[in-house]
């Protein structure tokens, strides 16, 4: 069972602005910020791989955004293909489409920006976080995402995706910490855009969450993270022990996530009570464990979140939370998240207790 959980698998003044892109005080995080989200590609080279991965910037920017096909965002034009075609096989209402961003853009000229790095799940894409990062760009922030190669969803439908093993997990932990030392050195980010080394922050999703653990562990840049789906300490993978963590943490436990199942979210649970530093859990009630994805519903294996589903307990049919709203809720929290946590922005802390937009959130903290 446990392995089937990860296969899927001092009050600050409320209007402090500790540097950086902040949002304003009077931040409406339950919608998308004042900045247009610029996103181009670059590649990363990783330490145990012959050859570099690609990897995508999302970060505030001038210029007018427009509605931006999916595939168009994949620089590999066969993988673009695939993509196209799952998309067209896919339920309506479930993967994005399209998001509206400025591609290429110029970066908006703004103080150094907090740096957040994302990592995908299990056999999936790096665009699978792309509302969230999109998000957190119109906010101020920049995020990097490299796509594991080796453990994405092309591998995956070729028969050769990764595996959920101590191996995989320092590979996917290397690439994020490569992709931070590029956007760091400003080598993977537009002319202009600075990023403030002292405002790092990691979130994840799925086995992303997991390796959002490992950063939490090793890398001493990382100051805050967030976890969507996953426990960060699991008895399989040694991501972290919770209780030596001392960064806040936010873990986002999806109530019907039939793939980690009761199970995994009693791990998350456990996570949040074990964390030796500021915690938050959030609970998304009729959450399932791609609603937070822009991929939901793009093949078999990615359906536990779009449509009708059966209840953990009792195995009722229910319908899950819209991906759209489950999406806009991610987003908005992570937003919040890393603004409270990152740059003390006491609005951002006010939302996090209350969050608003998308799907209903339940937050407790400590």
């Amino acid at each position: 069972m446990l392995l089937l959980l990860l296969s899927l698998a001092c009050a600050p003044d409320p209007n402090a602005d500790s540097g950086g892109a902040a949002a304003p005080a009077d931040t409406d995080w339950s919608q998308p910020g004042p900045w247009a989200a610029g996103t181009r590609s670059f590649s990363v080279s990783v330490a145990g791989r012959d050859a570099p991965i690609a990897a995508r910037a999302w970060y505030p920017a001038s210029g007018v955004p427009a509605d931006t096909p999916l595939p168009g965002l994949v620089e590999d034009d066969v993988d673009a293909g695939v993509l196209a075609d799952l998309l067209a096989d896919a339920p309506a209402d479930c993967p994005s489409r399209s998001l509206v961003v400025v591609p290429d853009g110029d970066p908006a000229d703004l103080a150094p920006a907090p740096l957040l790095v994302y990592s995908h799940c299990h056999d999936c894409l790096g665009l699978s976080g792309a509302t969230v990062a999109a998000t957190l760009a119109s906010h101020g922030f920049v995020v990097v995402v490299p796509d594991h190669e080796g453990n994405t969803v092309f591998d995956a439908l070729a028969g050769e995706g990764g595996a959920l093993t101590e191996a995989w997990l320092a590979q996917r932990a290397a690439d994020a910490s490569a992709t931070l030392d590029a956007a760091l050195s400003g080598a993977a980010l537009p002319a202009g855009l600075a990023v403030n080394p002292d405002q790092v922050g990691a979130l994840g999703h799925s086995f992303g969450a997991v390796t959002t653990g490992r950063l939490l562990r090793d890398d001493d840049r990382v100051r805050a993270g967030l976890a969507m789906g996953a426990p960060i300490d699991n008895p399989l993978l040694v991501g972290v022990d919770a209780e030596t963590v001392t960064q806040p943490v936010l873990l986002l436990l999806l109530e019907e996530d039939n793939s980690i199942g009761a199970l995994g979210n009693q791990l998350i649970e456990g996570n949040y009570a074990a964390l030796a530093g500021p915690a938050w859990l959030a609970r998304m009630p009729d959450g399932g464990h791609w609603s937070v994805s822009d991929l939901c519903g793009l093949v078999e294996g990615f359906m536990a979140g779009c449509g009708q589903g059966e209840r953990q307990t009792g195995g009722a049919p229910f319908t899950y939370v819209s991906p759209d709203a489950g999406r806009s809720a991610a987003a908005s929290l992570s937003a919040a998240f890393f603004a409270a946590t990152l740059q003390d922005q006491g609005g951002a802390r006010r939302f996090l207790d209350q969050p608003q937009g998308g799907a209903s959130l339940i937050v407790s903290s400590r």
